[in-house]
């Protein structure tokens, strides 16, 4: 092989693998993928989350959580969480856990619940259901793998429920689509 043809050769080497760093460099983050803007949540996902346990049974002792705040809920063994509303959709798997928490809505709109793995979300208003109106989840995204939207009411207690998923515990955040809620 002469010098020239070696030097070519050797130069187009070097060439394609430093477009392959750039290329892998230059890889879509998952976490962009989402069909919303969800910049919100992707921000409030990279705070430090606050450790809070889960209730298992409705009343007193049922944590309030903050919206634009990150937990990490320490859940229970499903089958002893007493629910305030049935779970829309059941999944009583071995090993699963739940868990119930409260928080307050400032002005009626969108709200999103954002989590880390695939419990399912059920938002409850006094006994009942509130249904979500769209959700989303990618592959390849850990904070969040799954977020649910929901339209809520103005100056409300609501329950949080999780359910039907395993692992002791999952970090959750719930934020405000339309900007920062009044209180």
């Amino acid at each position: 092989m002469s010098r020239t043809v070696f030097r070519r050769w050797a130069a187009a080497a070097i060439l394609a693998g430093l477009m392959a760093q750039a290329s892998s460099g230059a890889e879509v983050d998952p976490c962009t993928k989402f069909k919303w803007d969800v910049s919100r949540e992707l921000a409030v996902m990279q705070q430090t989350p606050q450790v809070l346990a889960a209730a298992v049974k409705p009343g007193a002792s049922v944590p309030e959580v903050k919206i634009g705040t990150l937990y990490a809920l320490q859940l229970a063994d499903q089958a002893g969480v007493t629910f305030i509303a049935s779970p829309a959709k059941s999944h009583a798997s071995d090993g699963a856990t739940a868990g119930i928490v409260h928080f307050r809505t400032g002005k009626a709109g969108r709200y999103r619940v954002s989590i880390t793995d695939g419990h399912w979300i059920d938002i409850v208003d006094g006994a009942d259901l509130l249904k979500s109106e769209d959700f989303q989840g990618h592959v390849g995204c850990a904070r969040p793998s799954k977020i649910v939207e929901f339209v809520l009411p103005a100056k409300r207690v609501l329950a949080l429920q999780l359910s039907g998923s395993n692992g002791a515990a999952v970090v959750i955040a719930i934020t405000a689509v339309d900007g920062k809620p009044a209180n």
